[in-house]
């Protein structure tokens, strides 16, 4: 029997529990196991996600690598406060992994060398994954076993524990579906010898282009190499790019996917990964996200802002510095937890901010090779000489981390310059922000063009020939976003994508409708291994 056989079993029904004397100690609910990628941007999407579940009735086992709950950049304060609201339908559970002392004390997460190690190190985690598993498979206590895995795509070997166990693993893809339709077409690819993708520059005119410098995927646009995922391209690292190759030729093998955005945002990638041109295994495409709490897709007037809520003395001194600015006159400023921009960028940006007279948060986090982002620092040796004394009054430098999900929900923020992560990306959109984008590397090439030229709520600024963007762009865009008509229609848009993103989460919404039809599959084989059980004791 398949997996998608064992996926059509059984009956509806809620979480279940016979009180017979079969029964006894046998206990058997929608339990899940979500075991996410060990990074930053991987591990938020995937609580939320354990969130929703267990509010909708599910029993969630969220499995992550020991050193992301105890490290300097835990998610273990996120999860503790799951534990305490979803005592009774969640847990915590580490995997041991051997992570370098170094690592222990820098954190993991700058540049795509850490990003590398740490699908090395993931690999790791397999063993002691499928331990874990096998004692949960055998549980004769609530909540009983896992009726399926819920992995990132990076963790690939969790499609074989789960093909060993005999149950469904679900992939969760935490960007969007026009980065995940080239990924899905790698065994396409790989067979016609087109990987790593050319990397040669391509006019933007997609029809002036080479043949060999385009990607054809059935029922999309053409896509150029340079806009597919980074990670296809021979830029990259070798032993990265054979990594990621490898994880994308076993994805069709999963029961479904779970993608972080919905369906009005990505119609036409959506409605192409559920053709069974592109999908020949006809694995479940459900989209889920945004996977954050609608009730902060809009702006809130200042007034309404309960800072007895507030958890930290930064973020309640981060919002009384923009209660203190008007509505839409701020530009938010981070790149993220990977990139680091390097110490002439920095320059570049604080310059440019200073020229364009408006107002302005930066979370600054050290320039790449300046020193380990966990230690203390000076940030005025890394900014132009008296920039700080002269930006006092209207600019606010956050070391390190910031709290973007208050900033961006606040209205006195008008634009946001981001790196175009798909975690900003998608909080940019939710929160009705547009955006000044500056893409690195992976999907963030896509993901910046989705805001730009798609949507039409982001500006690119003009790089010169060393990548830089110069103090003169920076000005530029940031008067543009602030203070220009293109600002303000760009606002417009936004907000009008924010309240499409609500309306896909709340009740009967395209992502409220996946994720119920993800939670009753679940509670069907829940009821099913529970009928099951039942008549294996009986004779």
């Amino acid at each position: 029997m398949n997996e998608r056989e064992r996926e059509r079993g059984g009956g509806g029904g809620e979480t279940e529990q016979s009180s017979s004397n079969e029964m006894s100690s046998k206990v058997v609910v929608a339990h899940a196991v979500i075991a996410p990628f060990p990074c930053h941007g991987h591990i938020l999407p995937a609580i939320s996600l354990a969130q929703i579940l267990a509010t909708k009735g599910l029993f969630i086992t969220f499995v992550l690598s020991q050193h992301r709950i105890t490290g300097p950049r835990s998610a273990a304060s996120h999860l503790r406060s799951l534990q305490t609201s979803l005592a009774s339908s969640f847990r915590l559970v580490a995997i041991p992994d051997p992570l370098p002392s170094h690592d222990l004390v820098c954190g993991v997460d700058e540049g795509l060398d850490s990003v590398a190690a740490e699908i090395e190190r993931s690999q790791l985690m397999q063993q002691p994954f499928e331990r874990l598993m096998h004692d949960l498979m055998a549980a004769d206590t609530f909540p009983g076993a896992p009726v399926c895995i819920i992995s990132d795509a990076w963790l690939s070997w969790t499609q074989e524990t789960a093909d060993k166990l005999h149950i469904l693993r679900y992939v969760l893809y935490p960007s969007q579906p026009t980065v995940l339709a080239p990924l899905f077409y790698v065994p396409v690819l790989q067979a016609q010898g087109r990987l790593p993708l050319k990397a040669s520059p391509a006019p933007d005119d997609v029809e002036a282009c080479d043949e060999g410098l385009l990607v054809r995927i059935p029922n999309m646009p053409p896509l150029r190499n340079l806009d597919c995922h980074g990670l296809l391209l021979e830029t990259y690292p070798k032993s990265l790019h054979d990594a990621y190759i490898r994880i994308w030729m076993i994805v069709h093998k999963a029961a479904g996917i779970l993608i972080n955005s919905f369906y009005e945002l990505d119609t036409v990638p959506i409605d192409a990964l559920r053709n069974p041109t592109l999908n020949p295994s006809k694995v479940d495409i459900l989209t889920v996200g945004p996977l954050h709490s609608s009730a902060t897709f809009v702006h809130p007037t200042s007034e309404a802002i309960d800072y007895r809520n507030v958890v930290s003395q930064e973020e309640k001194h981060c919002l009384q510095w923009l209660d203190s600015q008007s509505a839409s006159s701020v530009l938010y400023i981070s790149f993220g937890t990977i990139f680091l921009p390097s110490l002439a960028q920095v320059h570049e940006l604080a310059l440019g901010l200073e020229a364009s007279e408006q107002s302005f948060i930066w979370m600054l986090r050290p320039p790449a090779g300046i020193l380990c982002p966990s230690e203390e620092f000076d940030v005025s040796t890394i900014l132009p000489e008296g920039f700080l004394s002269r930006i006092q009054k209207r600019g606010l430098i956050i070391l390190n981390w910031a709290p973007q999900k208050l900033i961006l929900s606040h209205p006195s923020t008008g634009a946001f310059l981001t790196h175009c992560g798909w975690n900003s990306t998608l909080e940019s959109i939710c929160m009705g922000v547009p955006t000044v984008a500056f893409p690195q590397f992976a999907d963030q090439r896509m993901n910046c063009n989705l805001l730009v030229k798609q949507l039409k709520v982001g500006v690119e600024p003009h790089r010169r020939a060393d990548e830089l963007i110069d103090k003169a762009e920076v000005e530029r865009v940031t008067r543009l976003m602030l203070t220009g008509k293109e600002g303000v229609e760009m606002r417009n848009r936004a907000k009008q994508w924010s309240s499409a993103a609500v309306k896909a989460v709340e009740k009967g919404g395209s992502s409220d409708r996946d994720l119920e039809s993800f939670v009753m599959k679940m509670k069907q084989l829940s009821l099913k291994n529970l009928r099951m059980f039942q008549s294996a004791t009986k004779l």
